[in-house]
C-alpha cells in the first residue's frame, strides 16, 4: 500500500514538475521570500547576514531526512514544531524514506511547504562514513570563499559638507562632522569543510567612518571565528567571535527572534546553540570561546566572553549602551570600546524520547557601572556592574500537543516566563497558544523573546494562532495578541495596553502562480501628539493594514505585484492613510549567466504614522526593507552576473524621487539637499 502511494505521489509531484519547468525559484530567492516573511510585522532590524547565511549552510549541506534531528530541522526555520514533530513521528512509524515525494504522505505538510525544504533536504538511507579530518581532504574539498561590498550614496549629505577631498582632515576641527567618506566597504574571507570545519574573517568600515586619519587608521570593525564540529565527545568548539543561544529566548538568544508573523506558529526562538559569528553586527555576539559536550543523552556548553563595548564613561560610569556600531564623529569615536564587558555562561539540556529539560546561567560584568539617567519609563532598567541571570526550559509532546516554555529569574529576584503548546487535532488545522510574563524589573543584556517589544521587560501577554489548510493549494493563518505593559514606557507615560489582529490566505493556483491576501489590525495607546499639558494625556491608537501579493513566473522572466495600504488615526483626530504599488520584474538570460531585477514603486503616506516598509532584492548578503512616506516613487535595477565559475558579480542602483514639495531629506549629519536619494552598492564574490 505505501510502495503504490509513494508511486501515485511521485507521479503527480513530476507531473507538476514537468508543467512548469520554467518556475524553478533559485535557492537565493527562496531564503529572500522566506526572511520577507518574517519581516514584514516588524520594524526592527533583523540581522539577515546570519539568516541567510544559515540556510545556505543546510542547501550546501543538505539534511538527511532518514538520520536527522530534531535540532537539525530547526534550521529551517519554516517548518512549524508540529511540522518538525510530525516528520519525526513518521519516520519512527514507518521506518526511513524511501524517496522526496513521499513527504507529501506526512500530516501538516502540502506542496509549498514541501518545495521549501527541497533545495535543504536529501534521502538517504545511511549517514556517508568518515568522522575523521585529514588534512588532504581540507585542501581537496574544503571551500575558501571572499566577499566585496562597496555601497556609495549619490547625493552629498551634510556630513560630509566640510569635508572636502583635498582637506581630509577638516571635519576632525568639529565633533559634529563625519571622519571619514561617504564609501561603505566591507571584506570578508570564509573556509568551510562540509559541516565540520568554519574559518572566517570579516573588516567593515561604514560610511561616514575614517579609514586613513589621525583619528583612525583601517577598517572600524574586525571579526574572526573558528568553529568545529562533530570532533570526539564534542560536538561544537568554537574560538574568536560566537553567538550562544538556549532555551527560548530569556536568558540568552541574541538572534532573531520568532515573534509575530505570516509564519502564525512559530513563536519561539530555535535553540542553535553555540555557532560562528561571521555578521557585521557590532554589538550582538560574544568574543571568546565555548564548547559543547554531547554526553549521552545530555548537552553541556560552557562559554566564556571578552570584549569590548561603546559607552559614554564619565568617572567609571556610563548611562547607555551605544549598539548601532557607528563611529563617524569624534563624539561617536569617543565613546568607542570604553566599557569592557565579560561574560561567562553556560547551558545542560537533557532530552529523552518526547521530554527535554534544561538549564541555562549567564553572569555579566562591566568595568564600568551601567547608570542610566532615570525617567518614569526606565525607572527599572538595570543598574550596577554585575548581573547573574539563569532560567528553566522545557518542552514536552503528549500525544498531539506540544508544551514548551521557560522561565528566569535575574539575582534580584525579578521573574520573565513564557509558557505555551502547540496542537494539531487533525492535518488540515494547527493552533497554537501563547503566554507571557515579563516583570516591569526583569532586565537583561542579551535576551530575545516573543514580545510586542524589543526589550524583554514590563509586559504580559496571551497570544493565540492558528493554520488552517481546508482546501488543496489553499492555506489561512491567523493570530490574536493581547497584551498590556504594567508600567509606562517610552512614549507612553502610563500604563497600557493593546491588540493585534492578522489574517492571511494564501493561494497558490499553480506551480507558477501563488498569491496572498494579508490583514492587520491593532489597537494600542500613546501620548497624544503635540499635547502641550504638564499631565501627559494617554490616547488609543488605531492602524489598520493590508497588503496583495501576486508572483509568477513565465519562460525565463518572474513577476511580482504587491498592493500595500494603511488607515492610522489617534484618538478622534480622524484617519489618515498611506499607500504603495509595487511592479517587480526578474529575466534571468538564457545564454548568458546574467540575471536583472527591475522595480517601480509609487507610494503616498499622507504621515509619518502612515510609513510604509516595503522589501526589495539586493546585492548578495545584504537585504533592504525602505521606509517610505510622503508621496513620491522608488525604482532600482539590480544585475548579478556570473563572470567565470569562481566570480560572481552583483551590482545595484536605486533612486527615490518624492513629488511633496519637500526641499530637505533626513536630518542631521544626514540631511540631503534636494528631492532624490540615489544609492548603488557593488559586491564580488570570488570562490576558490
Amino acid at each position: 500500500m505505501r510502495s503504490f502511494l509513494n508511486l501515485t505521489c511521485f507521479l503527480f509531484l513530476l507531473s507538476t514538475i514537468a508543467r512548469a519547468q520554467d518556475a524553478v525559484v533559485t535557492t537565493e530567492q527562496l531564503i529572500a521570500d522566506i526572511f520577507e516573511q518574517y519581516t514584514a510585522e516588524s520594524e526592527e532590524a533583523i540581522d539577515y547576514d546570519t539568516f541567510y547565511e544559515d540556510l545556505m549552510y543546510c542547501a550546501q549541506n543538505k539534511i538527511n531526512l532518514n538520520i536527522t534531528s530534531r535540532e537539525e530541522l530547526e534550521r529551517l526555520p519554516f517548518l512549524s514544531d508540529i511540522q518538525i514533530e510530525n516528520i519525526q513521528s513518521y519516520i519512527y512509524k514507518f521506518g526511513k524514506l524511501q524517496s522526496i515525494y513521499e513527504l507529501q504522505l506526512i500530516e501538516g505538510l502540502d506542496l509549498t511547504d514541501i518545495r521549501r525544504m527541497l533545495p535543504f533536504v536529501l534521502i538517504r538511507d545511511t549517514e556517508v562514513a568518515g568522522k575523521k579530518i585529514y588534512w588532504k581532504d581540507l585542501s581537496k574539498y574544503g571551500k575558501n570563499e571572499i566577499f566585496f561590498r562597496m555601497d556609495k550614496g549619490i547625493e552629498t549629505k551634510e556630513g560630509y559638507h566640510f569635508l572636502p577631498e583635498e582637506d581630509i582632515n577638516a571635519a576632525e576641527t568639529n565633533s559634529g562632522n563625519y571622519l571619514g567618506n561617504a564609501l561603505y566597504n566591507s571584506l570578508k574571507y570564509r573556509f568551510h569543510f562540509k559541516d565540520r570545519m568554519l574559518v572566517g574573517v570579516t573588516a567593515e568600515k561604514d560610511d561616514g567612518e575614517q579609514f586613513i586619519g589621525k583619528q583612525h587608521v583601517g577598517y572600524d570593525f574586525y571579526s574572526v571565528y573558528a568553529q568545529l564540529n562533530d570532533f570526539g565527545k564534542f560536538k561544537t568548539i568554537v574560538v574568536g567571535d560566537f553567538r550562544a543561544n538556549f532555551g527560548h529566548g530569556l536568558v540568552l538568544h541574541p538572534e532573531i527572534s520568532m515573534g509575530k508573523s505570516s509564519y502564525v506558529l512559530n513563536v519561539i526562538p530555535r535553540n542553535s546553540g553555540l555557532k560562528k559569528y561571521s555578521s557585521t553586527d557590532e554589538y550582538n555576539f560574544f568574543r571568546g570561546a565555548g564548547v559543547t559536550l554531547r554526553l549521552r543523552k545530555f548537552d553541556v556548553s560552557v562559554f566564556y566572553s571578552n570584549k569590548l563595548i561603546d559607552g559614554d564613561t564619565v568617572n567609571g560610569a556610563f548611562s547607555s549602551i551605544n549598539k548601532t556600531g557607528l563611529h563617524r564623529t569624534l563624539d561617536e569615536m569617543n565613546i568607542k570600546h570604553t566599557v569592557n564587558q565579560q561574560i561567562i555562561g553556560g547551558n545542560a539540556t537533557y532530552t529523552f524520547s518526547n521530554f527535554q529539560v534544561g538549564i541555562t546561567s549567564v553572569h555579566t560584568v562591566l568595568d564600568n557601572k551601567l547608570d542610566p539617567d532615570k525617567s518614569v519609563y526606565n525607572y527599572f532598567y538595570f543598574s550596577g556592574k554585575q548581573q547573574t541571570t539563569t532560567g528553566i526550559h522545557y518542552r514536552i509532546r503528549w500525544h498531539k500537543i506540544n508544551f514548551f516554555g521557560e522561565t528566569a529569574l535575574t539575582d534580584n529576584t525579578s521573574l520573565a516566563t513564557i509558557n505555551g503548546f502547540t496542537f494539531s487535532p487533525i492535518s488540515q488545522v494547527s493552533l497554537v497558544a501563547l503566554y507571557r510574563y515579563y516583570s516591569p524589573e526583569y532586565d537583561t543584556f542579551y535576551a530575545t523573546a516573543f514580545s510586542e517589544t524589543s526589550r524583554i521587560n514590563n509586559e504580559t501577554g496571551f497570544y493565540i494562532g492558528t493554520e488552517v489548510r481546508p482546501f488543496r493549494k489553499w492555506k489561512m493563518v491567523a493570530y490574536a495578541d493581547s497584551y498590556r505593559f504594567p508600567w509606562p514606557k517610552f512614549g507612553i507615560d502610563a500604563p497600557s495596553i493593546g491588540t493585534d489582529y492578522l489574517f492571511q490566505t494564501d493561494f497558490s493556483a499553480k506551480r507558477n502562480i501563488s498569491m496572498f491576501w494579508r490583514l492587520k489590525y491593532e489597537i494600542k495607546q500613546s501620548n497624544l501628539s503635540g499635547n502641550e499639558v504638564v499631565m501627559p494625556l494617554v490616547v488609543p491608537i488605531r492602524k489598520a493594514s493590508f497588503r496583495y501579493n501576486l508572483t509568477y513566473f513565465f519562460g525565463s522572466f518572474s513577476f511580482k505585484n504587491v498592493l500595500d495600504g494603511n488607515l492610522f488615526c489617534q484618538a478622534d483626530a480622524g484617519w489618515t492613510y498611506g499607500f504603495s504599488a509595487i511592479q517587480d520584474v526578474s529575466y534571468a538570460f538564457p545564454v548568458l549567466p546574467l540575471k536583472v531585477d527591475v522595480r517601480l514603486q509609487f507610494f503616498d503616506a499622507v504621515n509619518y504614522e502612515n510609513r510604509l516598509y516595503s522589501y526589495e532584492k539586493d546585492v548578495l548578503y545584504a537585504f533592504s526593507i525602505p521606509m517610505y512616506y510622503g508621496l513620491g516613487s522608488r525604482y532600482y535595477l539590480n544585475f548579478q552576473y556570473e563572470m567565470s565559475k569562481h566570480i560572481s558579480l552583483w551590482f545595484k542602483i536605486a533612486q527615490t524621487v518624492y513629488a511633496d514639495d519637500r526641499e530637505l531629506l533626513s536630518a542631521g549629519n544626514e540631511t540631503i539637499f534636494g528631492n532624490r536619494k540615489t544609492d548603488m552598492r557593488l559586491m564580488i564574490k570570488w570562490v576558490f
